[in-house]
């Protein structure tokens, strides 16, 4: 059953790559569960901003306003007819507004000038009009008001002859009925604003975060089968930097992690028992994928199974087998065997795997790029051929193939790659970089191991276990492999078409 599933899995997709819609569309729905906090805090953030800033800048406007009928008496003593009433209400407005009575009305209130402003509104196919004082004190607003009403009919007298005003409706000494809307309209403006940054932050995540998800994903872009998925163990924070790594030989291993190790295992053994290989590299694409944990719990599975195993840290400028397998102790590295400081039996160190089986370690020493120079040269080749013909299978620990030309180079005197991908941390085109180094090499590609799986199904088997273990192993993200490292010069390399052969001269692909 397993055998037909892996070539289900293993079969490429026939069709060209092209955008996947419902895929962009997941993308957009994980990075919005990954960022929801920081989304929620920037639309939070610029509703708060834009409340604050209209608040302390925020002037109250109180309106005083009255509604008045407008009729002239004519010298007879009768009313005009309701015709010369509209025409007068129409220009009644601008006399009121006039600088003289404006001048006038700041007299009667002993001011200098206006404390406010005046507005006039008449209704058409009327005679009625609607005066409006506006004033930041409530008060001024509203004796603004009836000092208009009051000093009219000294200057419209002029233009209409003798005036009435009637009052039919006033608002009283008025309040700040503004405020209100205004607060409201700064807190829906904010939080638009947000709502605009955010989807702006998610779209930025989206488009340069592009990374692996799930095995479909891999299985439409890469020609690999899946040999396993390894269950996702979620780790505490600890007060140390570095914790203690994720190793089978722990007891506090969940079983679920456990049973991923033993899958591994068992399709690993039969394709290299099938295929009479001895010789297996482990390596991914970018460092932090998990690969020298997958390569150490891989020989501790495989030697508990009684099999020979001799497993070899093969990254020298950073070796992390030691740490993994919890070794403190000073041993030769693979460099001083390389250059004849120490003899192969001396620098082979037995670690015990349980009570009766053991595997035998050849730790990396101290990081060197000089000993990486090393690995690509005939030195290697012999080495590996002593390690043969002492082992059931030589599990080497290689440096990240796409960003490193050592991966590729040692691939010419190894039988099987096995690839190791993390789960939502690499960029499937570092993925396929990596793999097609290593294909040129003609190496046999095993497959790949679906590292830290924390898709819906990865899920179902990886929930509540909390434990202090995890990947962190001075990392970061690539740590060792900075900016002026190495491993940046070569990925440099490989971008145009070059990378280095074993003495360190630069060729081409």
């Amino acid at each position: 059953m397993s055998e037909r599933y892996e070539r289900e899995d293993s079969r490429p997709s026939s069709q060209p790559e092209k955008i996947d819609l419902l895929h962009i569309v997941a993308d957009f729905l994980y990075g919005l569960k990954k960022l929801w906090v920081l989304l929620l805090v920037v639309v939070v953030a610029c509703t708060l901003r834009s409340y604050f800033a209209t608040s302390s800048s925020y002037t109250p406007s109180y309106v005083a306003s009255a509604t008045m009928s407008v009729t002239t008496v004519s010298g007879g003593g009768g009313y005009m007819d309701s015709k010369s009433a509209e025409q007068m209400a129409t220009v009644f407005p601008y006399v009121l507004t006039s600088g003289v009575l404006a001048d006038v009305v700041a007299d009667y209130m002993g001011l200098d000038a206006l404390p406010g402003s005046v507005s006039v509104t008449a209704e058409e196919g009327t005679n009625l009009l609607t005066v409006s004082a506006t004033s930041s004190d409530p008060q001024a607003a509203y004796d603004l008001l009836h000092a208009m009403i009051e000093c009219y009919p000294q200057v419209g007298e002029f233009v209409f002859g003798q005036t009435t005003l009637e009052i039919l409706d006033e608002t009283g000494v008025p309040t700040d009925t503004q405020k209100e809307v205004v607060i409201r309209g700064s807190y829906k403006r904010g939080a638009v604003q947000g709502l605009v940054l955010a989807l702006v932050i998610l779209c930025v995540y989206v488009l340069s975060h592009r990374t692996v998800q799930s095995t479909d994903q891999l299985k439409k872009q890469v020609n690999l089968s899946r040999l396993a998925s390894i269950t996702y163990v979620r780790g505490k924070k600890r007060k140390k930097k570095n914790g203690a790594p994720l190793c089978i030989l722990n007891s506090h291993v969940p079983e679920t992690y456990l049973e991923s190790i033993r899958k591994l295992r068992m399709r690993v053994a039969r394709e290299m028992e099938e295929k009479g290989y001895k010789t297996l590299m482990v390596t991914s694409s970018v460092p932090g994928e998990g690969k020298t944990t997958i390569a150490a719990n891989l020989a501790v599975a495989l030697a508990r199974q009684g099999k020979k195993v001799i497993l070899v840290d093969c990254d020298a400028r950073n070796p992390s087998l030691a740490h993994v397998l919890g070794s403190t102790d000073e041993h030769p590295g693979l460099g001083q065997v390389l250059r004849g400081e120490a003899e192969l039996d001396t620098a082979l160190c037995d670690v015990s795997v349980d009570s009766s089986n053991v595997l035998r370690v050849l730790y990396g020493g101290k990081p060197s790029k000089a000993d990486a120079l090393l690995l690509g040269r005939t030195q290697m080749e012999e080495l590996i051929g002593k390690l043969r013909e002492q082992a059931d299978i030589v599990i080497l620990d290689t440096a990240p193939a796409q960003l490193l030309a050592d991966a590729s180079l040692m691939a010419r005197y190894v039988d099987a790659a096995l690839y190791v991908v993390r789960y939502d941390y690499t960029k499937m085109k570092r993925i396929r970089a990596g793999i097609q180094a290593l294909d040129v090499s003609g190496i046999h590609m095993l497959g790949y191991v679906f590292n830290s799986d924390q898709s819906a199904k990865g899920k179902r088997h990886s929930r509540g276990y909390d434990y202090g273990y995890g990947y962190g192993y001075g990392y970061g993200r690539y740590w060792r492999y900075s900016h002026y490292s190495h491993y940046a010069q070569q990925d440099k390399l490989r971008e145009t078409g070059k990378q280095q052969d074993g003495s360190g001269r630069v060729i081409k692909n």
